[in-house]
């Protein structure tokens, strides 16, 4: 019943495009890789380059159906994309001619001109509101550990990233989950030493605890130490991608 329903509040969506002269694409293949109910690939009159994935979902925070979705806007599967949460309750009070109008909105204000995705909330009241669906696939995943996992749960990891002039860095678990370290948690007499000379890009394997999640981008290791783990082919561990200024 509630495919049913997501799908018949897609069409209507989609109907909104069409009838304002939009090409639009359905494509199965694409529907079952990533999420994509219908893309958007030119607006009638409008001598713009266009290309939005859209998908249509009445569920919450599903953060697997967003980590699909997301994909396709990474990949270059579609330029952008619209990831939409509505109510089947505002399909008769004009909420799909709101969610339109954002698309729109989305397409060409040049504030989100290097947005690759993002979400949109219908509210029954026929407002909304866009967020961004990076910071919430990593605020569901947060929340994931968080179930997985009780206060000073024993973890094995590498450290992959080290600021020698923050005095903190991030260790990556098997699994790819990431935590925040400082070096007041690392315990570990020889590891403290080790880390002021530490050269981005170098891998040491350590074990830690988990220590919670203070509201920050990643959970928090506690009580770090080095580890014997085999540290093997370390290429695929590296990930520059964090800024340490959040974390002042």
């Amino acid at each position: 019943m509630g495919d049913e329903i997501t799908a018949r509040l897609s069409d209507t969506l989609r109907g909104h495009f069409e009838r304002a002269g939009a090409r639009v694409d359905v494509n199965e293949e694409f529907a079952k890789l990533y999420n994509l109910d219908f893309v958007i690939t030119g607006l009638e009159n409008v001598h713009a380059h266009v290309n939005l994935g859209v998908h249509v979902t009445t569920s919450p925070d599903d953060l697997i159906r967003m980590q699909r979705f997301n994909q396709a806007s990474q990949r270059g599967i579609v330029l952008k994309g619209m990831y939409v949460e509505i109510s089947d309750v505002v399909l008769n009070s004009g909420g799909f001619l709101v969610a339109f109008g954002a698309c729109l909105s989305y397409l060409f204000d040049r504030r989100h001109a290097q947005t690759k995705s993002i979400g949109m909330k219908i509210f029954e009241d026929c407002s909304y509101q866009f967020f961004e669906v990076d910071d919430t696939m990593q605020r569901l995943e947060r929340m994931n550990v968080d179930e997985d996992l009780a206060i000073g749960d024993q973890l094995q990891g590498r450290i992959i990233a080290y600021f020698t002039d923050k005095g903190f860095g991030f260790i990556q678990t098997d699994d790819d989950r990431k935590y925040f370290f400082h070096i007041a948690n690392v315990v570990d007499d020889e590891l403290r030493a080790r880390l002021p000379g530490y050269v981005l890009g170098e891998i040491i394997a350590v074990e830690f605890q988990y220590g919670g999640n203070d509201g920050k981008k990643y959970p928090k290791a506690i009580n770090v130490s080095l580890s014997d783990e085999d540290l093997g082919d370390d290429s695929d561990y590296y990930e520059d991608d964090f800024d340490s200024d959040d974390f002042d």
